[in-house]
């Protein structure tokens, strides 16, 4: 990825967190099926992700949460896939209600999803970490727009 193809990403994204929050919200009748979405597909795809690279610091000392074998490694690819096919999901016209920020926020989750997976494919740690940054990014814009109390 060029430098500026990565400046055009991060631009993208700061455009995403700056200007949703203008944009139209959810309402009660979306909150079921994407709450279910959300729960049982999105929430553990993606803690597959986060729980796979890094470091946790407790009184006994530092603990690498890398996957240390190929099971674990294929977790994290099962989870990378189903961020990347959520975002077709997610864009449905039902769920979208062709919303077209929703559909771009939705097409995020392809794009990381997919660089998630090569990560894991290489099983290169320090990229996956990147891109589970990432993640949080696209997850956090959606839901300061359409995650109402």
């Amino acid at each position: 990825m060029t430098l500026f193809s990565r400046g055009i990403s991060k631009l993208s994204l700061l455009f995403l967190l700056l200007f949703i929050p203008f944009l139209s919200f959810s309402t009660e009748e979306d909150h079921s099926e994407i709450h279910d979405l959300m729960a049982h597909l999105l929430d553990p795809a993606a803690e597959a992700i986060w729980d796979s690279a890094g470091f946790v610091i407790t009184e006994e000392g530092e603990f690498s949460l890398e996957p240390k074998n190929q099971e674990e490694w294929d977790k994290v690819l099962y989870g990378a896939k189903v961020i990347s096919e959520s975002a077709f999901l997610l864009s449905r016209p039902e769920i979208s209600k062709n919303r077209k920020a929703w559909i771009t926020v939705s097409g995020l989750l392809k794009v990381v999803g997919d660089k998630a997976f090569e990560a894991a494919e290489r099983q290169d740690v320090e990229e996956l970490f990147k891109v589970g940054a990432d993640l949080y990014q696209v997850c956090v814009a959606c839901h300061q727009t359409y995650m109402k109390d």
